[in-house]
């Protein structure tokens, strides 16, 4: 029984180093999801305050944004921004100016 002393031991490092692998994936990934929700609302911010006539390069400078563009469409605004190498997209629709529009 002597030479069975420590064979455990490679299985525990194998366990271990299984284990941190998994843990890294999920961080990225997890990471990731954060960086996509994060640019989300970043654009969703641009866009209701691009219909609001809001200072949008002050609230994407908070939002820590890279870049991004803002288009006008019949009543509707698209901001494209782009934070920290994610790309996202939100629109809002100007409701005053629809409703001006129509009286």
């Amino acid at each position: 029984m002597r030479h069975d002393r420590g064979s455990a031991t490679p299985l525990f490092v194998a366990v271990i180093a299984l284990v941190s692998l998994v843990a890294v994936s999920v961080s990225s990934m997890a990471q990731s999801i954060i960086d996509a929700g994060r640019a989300t609302t970043a654009a969703e911010a641009l866009a209701v305050a691009a219909v609001l006539d809001e200072d949008l390069a002050s609230l994407a400078a908070e939002q820590e944004v890279e870049d991004y563009a803002v288009s006008y469409d019949d009543g509707v605004v698209t901001v494209q921004v782009t934070r920290h190498g994610v790309s996202a997209q939100a629109s809002a629709i100007d409701h005053r100016r629809t409703l001006d529009s129509t009286e």
